[in-house]
């Protein structure tokens, strides 16, 4: 099944590897501009299910989201919205379309026209954006709070360079990201000296 969904409703797909890498723990992400694309965010899955009462969405089954250059990949990616934001009008004889009529298709709309609050992730995630490539075990968008959070098992990478914690929290305001290990753990990064530039073509012999 394939959903198209309106690009602001689900800024977070394309921002999920927002913390791409840096050489701090706190560092602005290179990813930070992607939030303001105006292309439409595409998601592919092999099921869609709409709990109307409880406001969500869930796509499952090999979950693919692309925005731009931007490709995320999970099991499960679950919308958490407010079909209050527009119940506001009333149709022909009374009658109100719901949430899952309107992510059906069958009333031109999608949950991307209510209002989001929340998107959880369930891994792995994998996220890709030309070079740089972010992975874990889940990853979630709170929109109230306006921050995307990776946990489990983080892989940054941008070139030949890694960095691993267990969890990141991206804010979207300051477009700076933290990543943070548990307890008594280490963030590990390896960087090499010009080991985020493209590889040149070898030189013919």
């Amino acid at each position: 099944m394939t959903i198209r969904l309106l690009p602001h409703a689900l800024l977070a797909v394309a921002l999920m590897a927002a913390p791409a890498l840096a050489q701090q723990q706190e560092s602005a992400s290179p990813f930070g501009g992607l939030g303001n694309s105006k292309d439409p965010i595409k998601i592919d899955a092999d099921r869609l299910e709409i709990f109307d009462k409880e406001q969500r969405a869930v796509f499952s089954g090999n979950v693919v989201a692309v925005q731009g250059d931007t490709t995320m990949r999970c099991s499960q990616l679950v919308v958490h919205y407010d079909q209050s934001a527009t119940r506001g009008g009333s149709q022909a004889g009374g009658n109100q379309a719901s949430a899952a009529q309107q992510a059906a298709g069958q009333t031109g709309g999608t949950p991307a026209e209510n209002n989001i609050k929340k998107l959880d992730c369930a891994g792995p995630v994998t996220v890709v954006s030309k070079d740089q490539t972010a992975t874990g075990d889940n990853a979630t968008f709170d929109r109230q709070a306006n921050r995307v959070f990776l946990t489990g098992k983080v892989a940054l990478s941008q070139g030949q360079n890694v960095q691993q914690c267990d969890h990141i929290v991206y804010d979207l305001n300051t477009s700076i990201a933290r990543c943070e290990s548990k307890p008594g753990g280490r963030v590990q990064g390896v960087f090499v000296p010009g080991g985020n530039e493209p590889q040149k073509p070898a030189r013919p012999r």
